[in-house]
């Protein structure tokens, strides 16, 4: 009988490994795929791959995609500023006061966002903000970001927040402190690797949409910066654009693009893992 116990001890584990690879082989495939497609195209270009505009189809070198880079960090730093003190008031609300009828209403909304095709939020913006200015602009797919990074910063902060033992709440009123004290100095700390998650979610998909821009940023291939209020490129519209067309060279940005995203997820995952190690009150 111990025998028989162990055997089947062993070939669950086995089969939970094996679950476990074939769960993960899809993510590795992308990863090393990607990396052997833009890897080789960055290393034949060098430096001129992130401080130039893209080249002539013709040309004999495919140049670089700095306006993308650009365009992407400035459109995903703005949509951060915007949604992340938006979502996580709006989650503190939530969890402070449950039962309202506001905290319906946001969440809500906060699951229908979820929901909608964000490509719907880049023809919103472009209603309201793009129509009566005339122009596609950098800012306009800033806000268009935000509102796609909002319900997922919302979502998990409010889980945190509400995972937070009611012990240490109580405990902060127990020692005279007030309502906001409370929030910011208690429940705020030790939900912060939750917020925290949140926000490294929320920033990750606003990094990698394209629909939204399509409608609102546009793009511009050779500009690497003219101003919030003037086109602007973004990665996952040069990739969209790029790789649709027969030509060598933009293909090829297209792939070394690719890359350059792949490299800003794990960034972005390493270093928010690294500043929330641990909860400490």
């Amino acid at each position: 009988m111990p025998n028989w116990r162990s055997l089947k001890s062993n070939v669950f584990i086995v089969l939970v490994v094996i679950l476990a690879l074939i769960a993960i082989a899809p993510v590795f495939h992308i990863i090393i795929y990607i990396t052997l497609r833009g890897l080789p195209v960055i290393l034949e270009a060098g430096i001129e791959f992130f401080i130039s505009t893209p080249a002539a189809v013709i040309a004999e070198k495919p140049g670089g995609i700095a306006p993308a880079i650009v365009g992407t960090l400035f459109m995903t730093t703005m949509a951060t500023i915007i949604a992340v003190p938006i979502a996580v008031l709006a989650a503190t609300f939530s969890a402070e006061y449950p039962n309202h009828i506001i905290t319906k209403a946001v969440r809500a909304t906060s699951r229908s966002l979820l929901e909608v095709a964000t490509i719907l939020v880049g023809m919103l913006v472009f209603a309201l903000i793009v129509l009566p200015l005339g122009r596609f602009t950098g800012l306009a797919g800033a806000i268009a970001l935000a509102i796609v990074m909002i319900p997922y910063v919302y979502t998990y902060t409010e889980l945190a927040l509400l995972s937070v033992p009611k012990t240490y709440i109580e405990a902060g009123y127990s020692i005279g402190l007030k309502k906001a004290q409370v929030i910011y100095l208690v429940t705020l700390r030790i939900a912060r690797r939750g917020v925290m998650r949140g926000v490294t979610i929320g920033v990750a998909k606003a990094m990698g949409e394209t629909a939204p821009l399509l409608f609102t940023a546009f793009g511009a291939r050779n500009v690497i910066f003219g101003g919030p209020l003037e086109p602007m490129d973004a990665i996952p519209l040069m990739i969209f654009q790029f790789i649709q067309t027969g030509f060598e060279n933009w293909n090829k940005l297209a792939w070394g693009g690719a890359f350059v995203l792949l490299v800003l997820y794990l960034t972005l995952f390493i270093i928010s893992r690294r500043i929330v190690r641990e909860v400490r009150v």
